[in-house]
């Protein structure tokens, strides 16, 4: 299906704000990941705003889908997006990370709409998110549970075991989102995303492949696939360090930066002549 032109630079548009609010949310708590939220925005604001079934006047609908962040660095894009959303108020942003206020540098899913699942540091995420496709497909619901995780996972003995078992359990309501970063993992010591597809494959996977910042590319993707049935999905996502800044683009080997004033202006002024393009 090819998306509509209009709509596209819509959620441009709307990626733009985000990042936005993701630079001015770690600037003015002087700590916390930049990069990552950066790279990972587009695809976070095409689920959330084109493919999840969510809804944040009821965030506690059975048959929404659900979305489990396991890459920690990206907690801040999260919070950014479920703020445009409507999950809470913008506010909420600028108190990140201060003692005592609703965002933490780890979400809490008891205290903060639309977190559903403790954002796990690598490695179980694919744990939790499999038995919770598998509980949601024995009580006969439709929901789909989207896990987004780094390639680092395949680095751990226990993401393969769990691998293999999802493919078995025939979990087809399962999408693993694996964000390809250049510079985040070495690939010559973990062998790289091909490497990585091949054992995907190998365990039963259906593989998919998107740019993680082309909206077009990821409609065309995601509308050509049956995601309640079949074999569950690894979609891996090129994206690029830090979209958008030109700090973070060119030193692509630091993924977490503390911004000073100074580079908080310079990306907010570097964005926002991006959004006036």
């Amino acid at each position: 299906m090819q998306m509509d032109e209009s709509r596209t630079e819509e959620l441009k548009a709307l990626a733009s704000e985000i990042r936005k609010d993701i630079v001015r949310m770690v600037g003015v708590a002087r700590s916390g990941p930049l990069e990552v939220p950066l790279s990972i925005a587009d695809i976070l604001v095409f689920l959330y705003w084109e493919e999840l079934l969510v809804v944040a006047e009821d965030p506690l609908r059975e048959d929404r889908d659900r979305f489990l962040l396991g890459i920690e660095n990206g907690v801040p894009a999260l919070y950014a997006v479920l703020a445009r959303r409507g999950y809470f108020e913008r506010d909420e942003l600028w108190h990140y990370r201060r003692l005592g206020a609703m965002l933490q540098a780890l979400p809490d899913f008891r205290r903060t709409p639309g977190i559903d699942a403790p954002c796990i540091t690598v490695g179980p995420e694919l744990a939790v998110a499999a038995a919770l496709a598998e509980s949601l497909q024995t009580d006969g619901l439709a929901p789909r549970v989207f896990c987004l995780s780094g390639e680092d996972v395949f680095q751990l003995h226990d993401f393969h075991l769990e691998a293999k078992r999802s493919a078995h359990a025939g979990l087809g309501n399962l999408i693993l989102l694996i964000v390809a970063v250049p510079g985040r993992i070495n690939d010559a010591v973990h062998g790289g995303t091909e490497e990585h597809k091949k054992i995907m494959r190998e365990y039963g996977w259906a593989v998919l492949s998107i740019d993680g910042h082309s909206f077009e590319e990821m409609e065309d993707v995601f509308s050509s696939q049956e995601f309640l049935c079949g074999l569950p999905k690894a979609v891996f996502i090129d994206a690029k360090n830090g979209k958008g800044i030109s700090f973070v683009d060119a030193d692509p080997s630091r993924y977490t930066r503390s911004m000073s004033m100074d580079d908080m202006d310079q990306a907010l002024e570097e964005l926002e002549g991006h959004i006036n393009e």
